[in-house]
């Protein structure tokens, strides 16, 4: 049988190798919960709690951040696999729970409450540094030193790539149109119904112009990979951190439907790309490589180059916002914690958090 302190790190594995939302270890703050108080729920058996857990843990995370896991069902269900959360730990962490009246809870909300901190003082760095101060390397490198935020380091690429490709294409002024020839009219009057839906054209209106825009789809989990971004006037946009070979840079293309690819990847893995893009039908499709190097060459020259006046402070801007969406901070988590009743619990040593150690 496993012991408390198996349990333990298995749960701080867990929490460590998460990213910043914290999905897992708070499905599992859920589960011992509903068995604390409720009791209807067979920790033995995952069937009683696996698919509940599921709502469980996103009303949770809808009042803490606005917004809940979009990852697959499988991914999801993995907190409970083997090399995750199994049954016979998780009976462990119940009694341990139990016994410490909801101290493992408390423990996995104020860990929560950690990465939040973390994240907040990285959009205070964006928020408060000057445009002609603020050095894209150096806010990259707090991604990969501070250990609780370094597995979001993909989503802080995206955000990047995103503030300037769209920075660059607003300031531009460029605008995109959809026409059709002449000798066409009959058809467009034939299908007006459709091309107004379709393509905002119909009988009487054979052309319009709209603004170009960079768009983000939205939040992904660690093993998707689809789509990170798209652009209203052509390529769809991967960003990669990550160690990529030739498979799984060919999987990246492959899944992406789309004939216009723009890869952002880091410096090391660019060769992989190009030699995957050299192969039959798949350089076609990518239109470019971007590089973490020219990433930082290109932030600044939009904040001291010559246009600087004109880019800097939207680039800023955009990034603080765009890091404010994809981590929106838990200001109701004090409330959160107070109304559980997880403040007025005597802290067990074995679960003390390093908040706990600063108060």
């Amino acid at each position: 049988m496993p012991t408390v302190e198996d349990a333990k790190e298995r749960l701080d594995s867990i929490i460590n190798k998460g990213r910043v939302d914290l999905y897992k270890p708070i499905q599992i703050a859920e589960v011992l919960r509903r068995s604390r108080i409720n009791g209807d729920i067979n920790i033995q058996d995952t069937s009683t709690y696996q698919n509940p857990s599921v709502r469980w843990r996103d009303e949770v995370t809808r009042c803490l951040l606005g917004k809940v896991s979009t990852s697959s069902a499988r991914y999801q269900h993995d907190v409970w696999n083997i090399t995750a959360m199994y049954p016979e730990l998780l009976t462990v962490l119940d009694t341990e729970n139990k016994r410490t009246q909801g101290g493992v809870e408390r423990y996995i909300y104020l860990r929560f409450n950690e990465r939040q901190k973390t994240i907040a003082s990285i959009i205070a760095f964006v928020e408060t540094t000057s445009p002609h101060d603020f050095q894209l390397s150096v806010l990259l490198d707090k991604f990969i030193k501070q250990k609780g935020i370094r597995r979001s380091i993909d989503k802080a690429y995206e955000i990047v790539t995103y503030s300037l490709f769209e920075t660059i294409v607003v300031a531009l002024g460029t605008t995109i149109k959809v026409s059709i020839p002449p000798e066409n009219k009959e058809l467009l009057a034939e299908f007006s119904d459709l091309t107004r839906v379709l393509l905002g054209l119909e009988a009487g209106k054979e052309r319009w112009e709209f603004p170009a825009h960079v768009y983000r789809v939205g939040v992904t989990n660690a093993a998707d990979r689809g789509l990170d971004m798209w652009a209203n006037f052509g390529p769809a946009i991967q960003v990669k951190h990550l160690t990529l070979d030739n498979k799984l840079a060919q999987t990246i293309i492959d899944q992406v439907e789309c004939d216009n690819i723009v890869i952002v990847c880091r410096d090391a893995d660019a060769a992989v790309i190009k030699v995957v893009t050299q192969q039959i039908s798949w350089g076609l499709r990518v239109r470019g490589i971007v590089c973490e190097s020219e990433l930082i060459q290109w932030y600044e020259r939009c904040l001291r180059g010559k246009f600087a006046e004109q880019l800097a402070n939207p680039l800023i801007e955009r990034l603080a916002d765009s890091f404010k969406s994809e981590f929106p901070q838990a200001n109701a988590i004090v409330n959160f914690l107070e109304e559980r009743g997880y403040l007025s619990i005597p802290v067990d040593a074995m679960w003390v958090t390093e908040i706990d150690a600063k108060s």
